[in-house]
């Protein structure tokens, strides 16, 4: 008789697969469409894809197998976004937030610049150019430096110049008008020695902390009469008032003005021989002309209104820049970018322009 055997069971120890997390690194080259595919497909609330996106880099899904992480991470790459995979739990840093301004400073991309600035913010072409040319321009908040990397890449080389802030570290700029008795005591608390509200009740502060500024905000309680602006967004102009002739060359090296233009320059003064001074080079600029014996004003440029005098331009040519009417013709006050792009415009289309003396 046969006995029958029986191979004995072996057991074999189960294997979890390896767990990650799937990171997003940059928005990269991706719309903000992006942020509803990756919403609905991933079933997360938009926000938290959005905040993933413009805070890179991020945690997006935690604890998944490390196969499906790694295949998510390539099908979020065909977006456009900048995805990775890292094991699960493993310490993520989160980037500190930054506030993002811009200026044109190439007037013949400005359909370019507004065609991928609008994809990339996800409006119009016409409302981003319209975002970008309102003084102090800014046109993200809260975002980290990927994204601001991201822009700047899809942006056409040296047609835009970016500035990114920090409000966590950074000083700020009070700007009031039309101030009460009441609210210009309260602001004087806060001016410096020698300074004071003027009879209108106007006033300017300068370095306060973020902190500081909204406390004078809501002491002031004049939301319409009071403007809070990060320093890093204001712009200067520098007007030269007088020149002695030995300063001519002085002048060339500084601003770039040519010596042989020194004499005429020198009949026509004050004039502007620099635009767009960041405040961060404010002090060095002025102390600069002032060791080559030059003397030189500062004028903030950032909410300056400028008007245009139109002398001659062909009837379609004004109605394709939306103005009405015949030339020449005066056009109302507008934001001194705005101003200068349209000069530009008409100047391209064989118009005479020039910059009206009424200005704001």
């Amino acid at each position: 008789m046969l006995e029958s055997s029986v191979s004995p069971s072996v057991a074999y120890p189960s294997v979890e697969p390896e767990a990650a997390d799937l990171l997003i690194i940059s928005i990269g080259n991706a719309s903000p469409r992006a942020a509803s595919v990756l919403s609905q497909a991933l079933e997360l609330p938009v926000e938290t894809v959005v905040d993933a996106l413009y805070r890179a880099p991020a945690r997006l899904l935690a604890n998944l197998p490390a196969a499906d992480a790694t295949r998510l991470a390539a099908l979020i790459g065909t977006l456009g976004v900048e995805a990775s995979v890292a094991p699960a739990g493993a310490a993520l840093v989160r980037a500190p937030t930054m506030d993002l301004a811009a200026e044109l400073l190439d007037l013949d991309a400005a359909d370019a610049v507004a065609a991928i600035l609008g994809r990339f913010l996800g409006m119009e072409p016409a409302a981003a150019l319209d975002l970008l040319l309102t003084p102090p321009g800014v046109i993200l908040g809260a975002v980290t430096e990927p994204t601001v990397r991201a822009l700047e890449a899809a942006l056409p080389s040296g047609a835009v110049r970016l500035t990114a802030s920090r409000p966590d570290e950074a000083r700020f700029a009070l700007f009031a008008s039309d101030l009460s008795h009441l609210q210009a005591s309260v602001l004087r608390q806060r001016l410096p020695a020698g300074a004071d509200v003027s009879a209108g009740g106007s006033a300017t502060v300068f370095d306060l902390s973020r902190g500081e500024a909204d406390a004078l905000w809501r002491r002031l309680k004049a939301p319409e009469q009071v403007r809070i602006v990060d320093q890093a967004f204001l712009r200067f102009t520098l007007d030269l008032v007088a020149a002695p002739p030995q300063a001519a060359a002085a002048l060339e090296a500084l601003a770039g003005v040519p010596a042989e233009d020194f004499d005429l320059l020198s009949q026509a003064l004050p004039v502007p021989i620099e635009a767009g001074v960041a405040f961060a080079d404010l002090e060095g600029r002025l102390a600069a002309y002032a060791e080559a014996g030059l003397t030189v004003r500062a004028e903030l440029e950032t909410f300056s209104h400028q008007a245009l005098d139109i002398l001659s331009a062909p009837a379609a040519v004004l109605a394709e820049v939306g103005l009405s009417g015949v030339a020449p013709l005066a056009t109302g006050l507008m934001p001194l970018p705005r101003a200068r792009l349209l000069r530009h415009r008409l100047e391209a289309a064989g118009a005479e322009v020039l910059f009206s003396e009424i200005r704001a």
